[in-house]
């Protein structure tokens, strides 16, 4: 099972407490996973269609609790695509239809053939609905990314308006969103993993946050772990090549010229280059007598390589 398919199982089992949050949490579902048909003779018919099964049984808990209305629920699967089941819940009385499209605010009286994306305020009227919404929002069409591979969470709306009207009702609940459009969606997205976290809080995925934060930081502690190695791969690559560049610049110092003719300071650290093939500038340095800083060690192997290149002709 999918990260995300947990939270919003999860999700799904957060206690709907009053009718309006019960009203709140429709208006979501209608604006997400709602479908609105005309038939002939201009019927409107109203359907949510979910791959979630525990979310299908949310939506129809909240139609009956609001308006004791009959639905048809079916399940549908695509042998040919391997997809998972399509769950539809379709309102059967056109005259709960209509209450439901109107008390959501997704069709108003004055012209029932335009559709209304953002929410009246009055709908989400204090902290408590606006979570609702946002909760049912991601319900119906959000996901999120196994904190194991990385950090995104999404809310997929078919129209602009709506989700930058998504964007505003997020960062009401301090969620600073960002919208992008994806071929024909618009897509509200959030990829900081601290900000998914305290969502999936806010919403009330609370064992999911935990499970989060657990995948979280053993994926830091691995990042770190091999952040260092790497480092520590790199700096010893470096001394490696510079032990043997050094080593050649000394042999050829050596033939062409002796150490007896080399300054004392850099004869004696010639001398223990040779001892200490694999020894870093700083541990080179302590072994002098008297010890060398890294710089004071660094200095004398540049003297010895332009001696070397100008023995060699370069």
């Amino acid at each position: 099972m999918s990260f995300s398919k947990d939270v919003k199982n999860e999700l799904a089992r957060v206690p709907m407490e009053d009718m309006a949050i019960l009203q709140a949490e429709l208006a979501g579902y209608v604006r997400t996973c709602g479908v609105v048909r005309l038939s002939k003779g201009l019927k409107i018919g109203l359907s949510f269609h979910t791959e979630n099964a525990s979310v299908a049984r949310r939506i129809v808990s909240a139609i009956k609790r609001v308006f004791g209305s009959d639905v048809e629920v079916s399940a549908t699967q695509s042998v040919l695509l391997k997809k998972n089941k399509q769950y539809k819940i379709r309102l059967i009385d056109e005259g709960s239809v209509k209450f439901v499209l109107m008390d959501s605010d997704f069709l108003r009286p004055d012209n029932v053939f335009q559709m209304h994306y953002p929410v009246d305020p009055s709908i989400l009227r204090d902290p408590t609905c606006i979570r609702a919404y946002i909760r049912a929002s991601f319900l119906g069409a959000g996901s999120v990314t196994s904190p194991t591979k990385g950090y995104h969470l999404e809310f997929v709306t078919h129209d602009e308006a709506h989700g930058k009207d998504l964007i505003k009702w997020l960062k009401r609940a301090r969620f600073d969103a960002k919208g992008v459009f994806r071929k024909d969606d618009y897509i509200v997205y959030i990829k900081e993993a601290e900000k998914i976290s305290d969502l999936l809080a806010y919403m009330g995925a609370n064992r999911s946050v935990l499970n989060f934060e657990s995948a979280r930081v053993v994926k830091d502690v691995r990042n770190n772990v091999n952040r260092l190695v790497n480092c520590e791969t790199a700096n010893l690559s470096k001394t490696v090549d510079a032990s043997t560049r050094q080593v050649r610049d000394i042999h050829v110092i050596e033939e062409m010229l002796g150490f007896e003719q080399l300054p004392e300071d850099l004869s004696r650290l010639a001398e223990a280059r040779m001892r200490y093939p694999e020894a870093t500038l700083s541990e080179l340095g302590k072994v002098m007598q008297p010890p060398m800083s890294k710089s004071g060690v660094n200095h004398r192997f540049k003297k010895m390589h332009e001696l070397a290149e100008k023995l060699r002709g370069v």
